[in-house]
């Protein structure tokens, strides 16, 4: 048992550290963490890989066909249209059907779901945010599916309408088409495996063709010569599904070619 001298010196203690403790709080120590959290903490965001500002390939799935909202037909006799806008060198646009708005900020190569409407001709005004009116036409909306694409023409502005006709895909295969809409480029050859489309012309969609689910490379080219390759990226395709490969210009020079792959429900 140790005993204690209450008239022994007094000893300074010292802890298993380099330096003795601060009894007294004399020097002034700046915390690394501040225990109020009067002042919070740095932070740097982890800023996510966007890639190039023009992907080759933009996979759009489209949302349910949205109920016959507009349709006085039975919904199966109705005419589904949806709008691509396919155009470069304008800002977003509004898409009026029938006087009514069906979508706004439609920006370049963005597709819109599809919506029901009595078959028959519709008038459809593409608008620009600051109110300028840069299509108003009528259109003709048969029974089935539809797609009314925004695209640029020699003189401004046109729509043009891709009939979107239905493709079977029996024994667990994939339908793939190509729809050449880069206005700037002119004919393509589009290359995919072993499967070519040849020669396909602005606003006149390839027919379908039945392949084997995976994945595949796909490369545009123009179809003058010399035949210059415009742009190679890879297309996932599921099975039982229907494809179609836009192709767009991102820019007015004609080698500026990008993709868009939509998938529809077989």
């Amino acid at each position: 048992m140790m005993d204690f001298d209450p008239n022994s010196p007094e000893t300074t203690r010292y802890t298993a550290v380099d330096e003795p403790l601060d009894p007294d709080f004399s020097v002034d120590y700046t915390p690394d963490i501040d225990p109020d959290f009067s002042v919070s903490p740095p932070y740097f965001p982890i800023m996510p890989d966007t890639g190039t500002s023009y992907p080759p390939v933009i996979s759009f799935f489209p949302k349910p066909v949205i109920p016959c909202l507009y349709c006085n037909a039975i919904p199966n006799a109705a005419a589904s249209v949806r709008f691509l806008n396919a155009s470069v060198g304008y800002n977003a646009f509004s898409i009026y059907v029938n006087n009514q708005l069906l979508t706004n900020d439609l920006n370049d190569g963005e597709i819109t779901q599809y919506s029901q409407f009595t078959p028959g001709y519709i008038t459809i005004t593409v608008m620009g945010n600051n109110g300028y009116i840069y299509i108003q036409k009528s259109m003709s909306a048969v029974a089935g599916m539809t797609t009314f694409a925004i695209v640029n023409t020699a003189s401004g502005l046109d729509l043009v309408s891709i009939t979107d006709s239905p493709c079977t895909t029996p024994n667990f295969t994939a339908c793939f088409r190509v729809c050449n809409l880069a206005f700037y480029t002119g004919p393509v050859n589009v290359v995919m495996n072993n499967l070519t489309f040849t020669n396909v012309k602005f606003a006149e969609p390839a027919s379908f063709s039945k392949v084997r689910p995976g994945s595949y490379p796909v490369s545009v080219y123009q179809s003058r010569r010399p035949e210059l390759a415009l742009v190679t990226t890879y297309v996932n395709l599921n099975v039982n599904r229907i494809y179609t490969l836009y192709v767009l210009n991102w820019n007015t020079s004609a080698d500026t070619v990008r993709t868009l792959l939509v998938e529809d429900r077989g």
